[in-house]
């Protein structure tokens, strides 16, 4: 039993929709006054049955935070999560080889707010 459990889990990590997230991703919050931002993924690991990326994440040219974040797919898209703080957080999908799109969720009395994000893959290697 274990041993299938082990053999899909690597199973999922060796899938290329997985894979082809590691490196590092660049772009740009939808606000007018905000910097651009770097995704640095890189590890993909099976945690307990939960698939999480090892990850940094922050203003592009700044010191990046490291933070775990969960890899899940949903729908046929492969996504990314994380928190960035208790009012706000990251939802992500792989779009395709070179885009990762989705919203920067943001707690404003008590219901999210969105605001989008596109980012281009700019290097395949952490």
């Amino acid at each position: 039993m274990i041993s299938v459990a082990l053999a899909l889990g690597v199973a999922y990590a060796q899938e290329p929709s997985v894979q082809k997230m590691i490196g590092t991703w660049k772009g740009k919050l939808d606000v007018h006054d905000d910097p651009d931002q770097t995704l640095v993924i890189k590890s993909i690991v099976q945690e307990g049955g939960i698939w999480i990326a090892n990850i940094e994440y922050g203003p592009t040219g700044k010191t990046l935070s490291a933070m775990p974040a969960r890899v899940e797919k949903q729908g046929g898209a492969t996504t990314l999560s994380f928190p960035l703080s208790a009012t706000r957080k990251m939802e992500l999908s792989l779009i395709s080889e070179r885009e990762l799109r989705g919203l920067l969720k943001i707690s404003v009395d008590g219901s999210w707010v969105g605001r989008k994000i596109i980012l281009t893959k700019t290097a395949d290697k952490p």
